[in-house]
């Protein structure tokens, strides 16, 4: 693909955001393109080599507008250093005028699309692309209206509680919160779908993801798998890369969205400043636990780099799945970083949260429906409120809402627990106690006696382990019809296990480590899935801890134990997720005797971590590790058994502490069931009815693109050299997609196509931009009318230029006006629908269509015309309708935050004032509606 030449003064259109109007190029550097959008007073940074934009040049005999609304026809152009010049004609005045207009002058509304002009000139399209062009612009009104926009198109199941969070967090402007959900519930997901959301809805534009280094590569394949979002990772050597290219260029101005290693700006002070100066508008940061604070000392060096940037960027997203468990100074300081106004003092803090307790009571009464309140209790209500409160479930549920917006940590902190979610099955930890070889080693390093497989290179280890053994058993007798997930610490461990188990079990396998390709994970995954014919054991690395999920298998062989609890669990995690149909049943291989057992029973014991996840697990780990390394290499058995009754007292105290101060509101507020539940009726109801299937495969049938369905319930689709369509992208060895949730989360190797994928919307845009099925002429059969007859149908969209991030089209009550007159004017719109009509529109041949329009041009220049004034005539009382339903949405939201400004500090003026500024704004867009006509048909009826 060749770079675009930029030239400051030139015309180009967003392909992704055409309601943006006409974009001027204002800067050009060597990597980047700044382009302002005047209309919708937008300016956006593109990288050059991947900028969605297309250049603007007008041809002979078109008409333009210039920046004062004045009409021109362009009779000739020239280009003068990189913008074109147009000479044109237009009548000013009762006189005709010539004269030379830059295109630095053109008006940013744009209309690529010039259905009439192509009709007149015979330039027809087939039926099916007219049919095609309709069914899109359905499409994409419907989805503009969606309250879902944003959940529509990622890949992950439809789990209640994360679809709640993702809703209340990703629809807010600049959201700042702590995603703190318990592990196996979700967060990463969580923070995807607000990501998604706030990209897609215009209200973050560049975003920084900061994690630590071994997760860089996990959120850039999770964002690319799950959510079609092209991340880059940026570590020193592609910073290193930009600048040797440009020594003066910022490299992260080169990238919209960003994955950075947070010890890459700590360790790099230029890189850090960099990152700062560039700006974004959304922070994510991952394992936020690790930032540590207390009142004396202050911050940790990650602690002071998250500070600065989220002193300057307007939206925060933290996760944590320990808020509280490193103390309270830490859990108050990651508070601090999203509101410092409100969590500004720490013992300020304390005293809140012991009155919070009092209220969380008073919330936990309103929560038993079946429990009338008592005087006292609607007394302290009416305190807390300010105002009485009614004892029926609509009073109830009103005083909840309160509550959950006035005190506490609400709105900043979500946490779910697994006490509060349904959905897990359970876990069985099955052990199996193989006896010690002869040649066993029990001496040297922690890591020789547990992990010595790791050092023999040659395989050798192979002949004489009993694991090795006992696994080919079990896979050929007690598992031999089950799906088995393998995991082990190192890459070599696992290839050397699957050759054993391939070349002398005769088992089919699969293999998944660090050394292979995205393609070839994602290949053996989709192996591992197949039902009849895939693998039945996939053997993993520790990578295989990371990111995947396997819902469908239910057994987990842990080859070996890692060195902490927290990558156990993770390990667990991969199969004890909310979506998971049986029990996990957790197979343990150890060494009797040896360090592999201790290791097993100090999870086993002291930590419970097979049968079930404690929030105490890593903790106490921590606490304990320089006690436990010693007593696992050198036997004391008596010494190692009192440690583990230690601790595990100690892990049941603090797991009943944890319990007993189980916070229902917070709970509730984290997932309120009533409208999670309907959020996930919602989308189930949306995807029932889909018609993204039918669009995707009528387009490849149109546009000449080979769809070829599988019997795995997936499609490959492959361009060929007839295919019509420019700029899709697909793939040279063809793209394998799937249509359906429950399929994609299996087939990770598929692209899951929804309305809201990057194919999709190139294909909207393939149609809309390259004018496909814009105009077309065929036969109408009726008994009613008669025969010979014309009428003229014509699609209109409702166009208004604002920045994305207002969704003032969302407020339309209708994105499109379809008008159909008959010849003499008869307006036959409400008599013939689309539905009525439809099963009776024939074919007409581009030969006989011409002959038509020919014949009856005249008839349908005024037809169209009357078309025109409908649709005019009709934008007053849609403007009206829209306004009110806008003013109404964004007031709900600033009033209820000046009701909370009068309790919560956290409510800042100048939070409430940019509410303000956006209901006017958007009131002010939606005051100067427009239509865009997008496609006209000729109909000529015959008798059926």
């Amino acid at each position: 693909m060749t770079t675009p030449k930029f030239a400051i003064g030139q015309r180009w259109l967003s392909d992704t955001e055409s309601e943006l109007g006409l974009g001027l190029v204002i800067d050009v550097d060597a990597r980047t393109v700044h382009i302002l959008f005047p209309k919708s007073d937008e300016t956006r940074i593109y990288a050059q080599h991947s900028a969605p934009l297309s250049r603007i040049v007008f041809a002979v005999g078109d008409e333009i507008v210039d920046q004062e609304g004045r009409y021109w026809q362009v009779e000739r152009l020239e280009e003068h250093a990189g913008t074109i010049r147009y000479h044109v004609t237009g009548e000013q005045d009762n006189q005709v005028i010539n004269k030379v207009l830059n295109e630095t002058r053109l008006a940013a509304h744009v209309q690529l699309s010039k259905p009439l002009e192509r009709l007149l000139a015979g330039q027809l399209d087939h039926k099916e692309w007219y049919d095609l062009r309709v069914q899109a612009l359905n499409l994409q009104a419907d989805w503009y209206v969606s309250p879902l926009r944003g959940l529509l198109g990622a890949r992950v199941g439809l789990i209640a509680h994360q679809l709640y969070i993702a809703k209340e967090v990703g629809s807010r402007f600049a959201p700042r919160v702590l995603l703190a959900d318990e592990v196996g519930l979700g967060k990463t997901i969580e923070a995807g779908l607000i990501i998604h959301q706030q990209i897609l809805t215009g209200r973050s534009e560049r975003v920084l993801i900061l994690v630590p280094d071994s997760l860089q590569y996990q959120w850039l394949i999770e964002m690319r798998r799950r959510f079609n979002l092209d991340f880059s990772i940026f570590d020193l050597a592609r910073t290193a890369s930009i600048r040797e290219h440009d020594a003066q260029q910022n490299p992260f101005l080169t990238e919209q969205w960003i994955v950075a290693s947070l010890d890459l700006l700590i360790d790099h002070e230029d890189l850090k400043q960099q990152a700062l100066s560039a700006g974004f508008d959304l922070l994510v940061v991952d394992e936020a636990h690790h930032l540590e604070w207390n009142e004396q000392q202050g911050g940790n060096d990650r602690y002071d780099v998250v500070e600065l940037f989220a002193r300057q960027t307007s939206g925060v997203l933290l996760l944590s799945a320990t808020p509280e468990q490193l103390g309270v100074d830490s859990h108050f300081a990651r508070l601090r970083l999203l509101d410092p106004q409100r969590f500004s003092e720490l013992g300020r803090f304390l005293q809140q949260e012991q009155h919070y307790s009092q209220v969380a009571k008073i919330a936990e009464v309103l929560l038993e429906r079946d429990t009338d309140l008592t005087s006292d209790q609607q007394q302290s209500l009416q305190q807390l409120l300010g105002m009485p409160i009614v004892d029926d479930p609509c009073g109830r549920q009103h005083a909840l809402d309160a509550l959950l917006d006035r005190y506490g940590t609400g709105r900043v902190l979500f946490r779910n627990t697994r006490d509060s979610v349904n959905g897990f099955m359970g876990r069985d930890c099955l052990p199996a106690a193989l006896p010690k070889p002869l040649d066993w080693v029990t001496t040297g390093s922690l890591r020789q006696q547990l992990w010595g497989e790791e050092l023999q290179l040659d395989g050798s280890w192979l002949e004489s382990d009993p694991r090795v053994t006992w696994l080919l058993d079990m896979l050929h007798k007690a598992l031999k019809h089950q799906k088995v997930l393998l995991i082990a610490r190192s890459g070599p461990v696992v290839e050397a296990l699957e050759m054993v188990l391939r070349l002398r079990g005769g088992i089919r396998t699969a293999l998944f480590h660090e050394e292979m390709t995205l393609l070839e994970r994602d290949q053996a995954a989709a192996y591992f899935a197949e039902e009849s014919y895939g693998a039945q054991i996939l053997l993993c690395s520790e990578i295989g801890s990371e990111g995947r999920n396997f819902q469908f298998a239910h057994h987990l062989v842990l080859f070996d134990l890692p060195a902490n609890a927290d990558t156990l669990e993770q390990r667990i995690g991969r199969l004890d997720r909310i979506g998971q149909q049986h029990r996990i049943q957790i197979h343990v291989p150890y060494i009797q005797e040896t360090a592999q057992e201790r290791l097993f029973l100090w999870y086993h014991r002291a930590l419970n971590v097979f049968n079930h996840i404690s929030p105490a697990a890593q903790t106490l780990h921590n606490d304990y590790l320089v006690q436990l390394k010693p007593l696992l290499t050198e036997p004391q058995p008596e010494v190692f058994e009192a440690l583990l009754q230690q601790v595990q007292q100690e892990r049941i105290e603090l797991e009943h502490a944890l319990q007993q101060g189980r916070d229902r509101l917070l709970e509730y507020h984290s997932c309120r069931p009533q409208i999670a539940n309907q959020l996930v009726e919602q989308l189930e109801h949306i995807e029932d009815q889909s018609l993204i299937p039918e669009f995707v495969k009528r387009f490849a049938y149109v546009a000449n693109i080979d769809f070829e369905p599988q019997s795995n319930s997936t499609v490959i689709m492959r361009a060929t050299d007839q295919t019509l369509v420019e700029g899709l992208n697909l793939d040279e060895d063809g793209l394998t997609a799937v249509f359906y949730r429950d399929v994609a989360q299996v087939r990770e190797d598929a692209e899951f196509l929804t309305i809201e994928h990057p194919l999709v919307n190139r294909m909207f845009e393939a149609i809309k931009n390259q004018s496909l099925g814009s105009c077309n002429v065929a036969t109408l059969s009726s008994k009613v009318l008669p025969s010979g007859l014309v009428l003229v149908e014509v699609w209109f969209s409702i166009e208004v230029l604002a920045p994305r991030v207002l969704n003032v089209k969302g407020s339309l009550p209708q994105q499109l006006i379809r008008i159909i007159l008959a010849e003499q004017g008869q307006d036959l719109s409400d008599k013939i629908t689309p539905d009525i009509m439809t099963p009776y529109v024939n074919v007409l041949n581009v030969q006989q269509g011409r002959m038509v329009i020919k014949a009856r041009q005249h008839i349908i220049q005024q037809r169209y015309m009357q078309a025109v004034d409908i649709a005019q005539a009709q934008l007053p009382q849609l403007s009206k309708q829209a306004q009110q339903h806008y003013q109404q949405l964004w007031q709900r939201e600033i009033d209820r935050l000046r009701q909370l400004q009068q309790v919560q500090h956290s409510v800042q003026d100048h939070e409430i004032e940019q509410l303000v500024r956006y209901q006017h704004e958007g009131l002010e867009a939606l005051q100067q509606l427009k239509i865009q006509p997008e496609a006209i048909r000729v109909l000529v009826t015959v008798l059926s």
